[in-house]
């Protein structure tokens, strides 16, 4: 529903013109898109993509925004927290301007460790949301008194139950959907394909591949597909709106994660709405999101080790994969952004 008419600031990295599909950039251009379809307020977007592209007209994008409104809502990655925060809490503190920062990733209490002035800085603003209950206790603990759970949402197709009556069979396909890094365990889970089909004699699972590849990893990224089996393929990008017609044919998505930066990561989200069980590390947060044998597996536990065991009760327990699917949809359920958006406007509307 429309709300009255007033003008707000949302600082983040939109990504300029560039098709960029990093966690950061897609969490940034969804809470525009959902705001900007429940609210007939005037939204001023301050990019901050251009930190390397074009400084000067951050800056003066910054300024204008927050000299011309009272409400603004930040996204900020670590770069962008040491920059902008010190900025911010004066504004909230000098000038009253209310801020509303959106926690990115799952380590801003590293950072307050870090940077002991971030915890004067966070109370300073309205409100952190933040994506997980456990980043919740751990800041809490560090002193900053006002903080709420937000998980990751994204307003996505939900399949239906007809999926869970989709018959599976060798080769089993599984998926990888997110950031193409080391530390995302692309190398664990090609890893663990290659050696099931080795042992086995034959191809009886695959896996595809989908999501940029971060910079740093391009060059060792090519030398590894160069030495596997055609079981292993990498198959590009694919937009954040389209990721379930992508994956929904899968068997499940792996999400054998290290990388120390990791929240509410998006691409569970991503997989539940496709109807796909996650195996995925017992890391940071994701035990708040994968239940062990009910919506996916999450290893290490007393029973699975590793991703590859992982895969392997998947491939041997096919029998319980159609209720896990199932459970994957009602698990996605949750994530649809109508009850954020109206808790976000919420708040700013009690902000003035």
């Amino acid at each position: 529903m429309k709300r009255k008419n007033k003008k707000i600031g949302i600082i983040g990295h939109f990504g300029g013109k560039e098709n960029i599909l990093d966690g950061q950039t897609i969490k940034t251009k969804i809470l525009h898109e959902e705001l900007s379809k429940a609210i007939d307020w005037k939204i001023m977007k301050v990019d901050t993509y251009y930190k390397k592209k074009n400084p000067v007209k951050l800056l003066i994008d910054t300024f204008k925004c927050l000299f011309s409104t009272k409400d603004i809502i930040v996204l900020l990655s670590g770069n962008g927290m040491k920059f902008y925060f010190p900025i911010l809490s004066f504004f909230a503190q000098k000038f009253h301007t209310n801020i509303y920062h959106d926690v990115i990733g799952g380590n801003l209490d590293v950072y307050v460790s870090k940077y002991p002035k971030f915890k004067k800085y966070l109370n300073s603003f309205q409100i952190n949301w933040v994506e997980t209950a456990g980043m919740k206790g751990k800041l809490e603990k560090q002193g900053i008194e006002n903080c709420e759970v937000m998980p990751n949402f994204k307003r996505l197709p939900i399949v239906s139950n007809d999926v869970t009556k989709m018959n599976f069979s060798e080769p089993y396909c599984f998926c990888i959907f997110s950031r193409v890094m080391r530390e995302k365990g692309i190398e664990d889970a090609i890893d663990a394909i290659e050696s099931i089909n080795e042992e086995a004699g034959k191809e009886i699972c695959s896996l595809d591949i989908y999501g940029r590849i971060d910079d740093r990893y391009v060059e060792r990224f090519e030398k590894v597909l160069n030495q596997v089996t055609n079981a292993i393929q990498y198959k590009g990008m694919v937009p954040y709106d389209k990721s379930v017609d992508a994956i929904k044919d899968y068997y499940a998505l792996l999400f054998p994660t290290y990388w120390k930066g990791e929240g509410f990561p998006g691409t569970i989200v991503d997989a539940f709405s496709a109807g796909l069980p996650v195996i995925a590390t017992n890391w940071n947060c994701n035990g708040e999101i994968v239940s062990d044998r009910i919506n996916g597996i999450l290893y290490p536990n007393e029973e699975i080790k590793n991703l590859k065991e992982g895969i392997e009760y998947l491939i041997n327990n096919t029998s319980n994969v159609g209720q896990m699917k199932r459970n994957c949809i009602s698990s996605a359920k949750r994530f649809q952004p109508d009850k954020y958006i109206a808790s976000i406007i919420s708040r700013i509307e009690g902000g003035n």
